[in-house]
């Protein structure tokens, strides 16, 4: 049986990361990962001959603003990894014809809000502002684990100051709509209210006022860039660091179990009968309800993390339209020629009245979205004068079980009528924003929960986003408040991923979290 100092069960690009770390330390590592190649999420395809599209995951503004960044982008870059940056990273588009973009100096920012609401810049400005000068240390809490001690002497330290809580306990639970209260422009108010939608935080939602002011910092300090030629770029340049190093990576496997002896990880087992041996560590890039009912089936699991394992809950899914056009996106303001990922919505209002239904089982009637143009920036991904378009629905039910608008009737699943019916009145609403883009469509590819939960079952029933991440599955209690951080009660048994803490995006925070754990143990 062959043996190796640290097995990955799982290649999702937060599980790269940490192989990345060891291998260049001179650890053997093995990466075992289900799908054709690694990078889970972190992939791209062909929407047409020629034409590159990611079928899942986009932009890694996360992830040029991390630590792993920091540590590997040189060796990534090597690898043949170039990373590039639109002008500006968001906007919004509404209904009405009112747009906005967000630029990244804080001057130019402060004067579009004051071209549509005067007086609005010092709102944005309190939005922005509302960590203070705990900044700093914020965002460097999104690289350590939560329940080490450094960090809980951190955190409560800025949650309180001795005498009451402080005003960065109040924004940890506050909703994105109480955030942006004070912000009169409907565009601007829907712009900075909108983005925690994409960590699965409604505008009414606890905690959304946390990501209210997270997103604009960080689209401040790291824009939205892409890799060029797509961000499976991402996950390859990882998997080569990892192979020059003298890793491992095998795909087309699947680990059915992880073997425990006198309380230790010892190894794992695959579906084909083969089997490995881990001298030091098995790190899982699974969810809890995975780890602990599945892997860790032959082992004895205390009752109370796998009590709450099995109550893991997932949260809604994520509609995504892939499109090829025979042309630019005809933009009536021309700023979004050189835009990273604008929304496209009649109001904050309208976004809350799609999550409520996406929530109750009901396809949106009216939905936001965004919509992102990768050749805008790389016209490496398509051959001349064709486009490459992303529009991204947050918020669908997994399994649909009515329509809000009742035109469209759905058997629970995502069926190919209903996907082509959503699919057109996703599109009804683009062209309201963008006469004549439909008119360019070429071909089309979608992707529904059902497709998240047949390609990785970190997504459960279709939860991008690997489990709901309202407040009892967040923070210091992701994934579970029994089994928090990236430790198990086994102690050479580890877990990252979008399960754990920061949660979901690119980022590779908790891939380096466990990396520097193994590296000082």
């Amino acid at each position: 049986m062959q043996t190796f100092d640290h097995i990955f069960v799982g290649g999702g690009h937060n599980a790269l990361v940490a192989a990345a770390y060891l291998s260049r330390a001179g650890y053997e590592v093995l990466v075992v990962d289900r799908n054709d190649r690694v990078g889970g999420f972190v992939r791209s395809a062909e929407l047409a001959p020629g034409v590159t599209y990611d079928p899942f995951s986009s932009a890694v503004p996360l992830f040029v603003s991390g630590p792993a960044w920091r540590d590997l982008g040189q060796e990534l870059q090597k690898q043949g990894l170039e990373i590039l940056q639109p002008e500006f990273p968001t906007g919004v588009s509404m209904e009405d014809g009112t747009t906005a973009v967000f630029p990244r100096d804080p001057v130019a920012l402060a004067e579009e809000a004051e071209r549509l609401h005067p007086g609005d810049s010092s709102a944005v400005a309190e939005v922005v502002s509302a960590l203070g000068p705990a900044t700093g240390e914020i965002f460097g809490l999104m690289s350590q684990d939560l329940t080490a001690d450094a960090a809980r002497t951190t955190l409560a330290r800025l949650v309180s100051d001795g005498r009451g809580w402080s005003q960065i306990a109040e924004t940890a639970v506050d909703t994105a709509r109480s955030a942006v209260s004070e912000i009169e422009s409907p565009a601007m108010r829907s712009l900075f209210g909108s983005w925690p939608a994409h960590v699965s935080h409604g505008p009414d939602d606890a905690g959304g006022a946390f990501w209210a002011t997270i997103f604009p910092l960080g689209f401040t300090a790291a824009g939205n860039p892409i890799p060029q030629g797509g961000i499976g770029t991402l996950a390859e340049a990882l998997g080569g660091i990892i192979t020059d190093n003298g890793g491992v990576v095998q795909t087309g496997a699947t680990v059915t179990r992880i073997r425990v002896a006198d309380g230790r990880a010892v190894g794992v087992q695959l579906s084909d009968g083969s089997a490995y041996r881990a001298r030091n560590s098995v790190v899982a890039s699974v969810n809890p309800d995975q780890l602990y009912e599945w892997l860790l089936a032959e082992a004895e699991v205390p009752e109370r993390i796998l009590s709450q394992a099995r109550r893991y809950r997932y949260g809604t899914g994520l509609f995504q339209l892939h499109l090829a056009t025979s042309a630019p996106i005809p933009w009536a303001d021309k700023r979004f020629e050189r835009i990273g990922q604008p929304f496209l919505t009649d109001s904050l209002d309208g976004l809350s009245l799609h999550v409520a239904q996406a929530r109750a089982g009901l396809m949106p009637a009216w939905p936001t979205m965004t919509v992102d143009c990768p050749t805008a920036h790389d016209p490496t991904r398509a051959p001349a004068g064709t486009s490459v378009l992303r529009v991204q629905v947050t918020d669908v039910p997994c399994r649909p079980r009515g329509d809000a608008a009742g035109l469209i009737t759905t058997d629970g699943s995502w069926n190919t009528d209903v996907v082509n019916r959503f699919a057109d009145r996703v599109l009804e609403v683009v062209e309201r924003h963008v006469p004549g883009l439909t008119a360019t469509i070429v071909t089309r590819a979608i992707v529904t929960p059902a497709t998240l939960a047949a390609f990785n079952p970190n997504s459960g029933p279709g939860d991008p986003y690997g489990g709901a991440q309202d407040l009892a599955q967040s923070f210091a209690l992701r994934p579970i408040a029994a089994a928090p951080g990236h430790r198990t009660f086994i102690p050479n048994l580890y877990v990252l991923g979008a399960g754990t803490w920061p949660g979901a995006g690119v980022s590779g925070n908790s891939g380096y979290i466990v990396a520097q754990y193994l590296l000082d143990s």
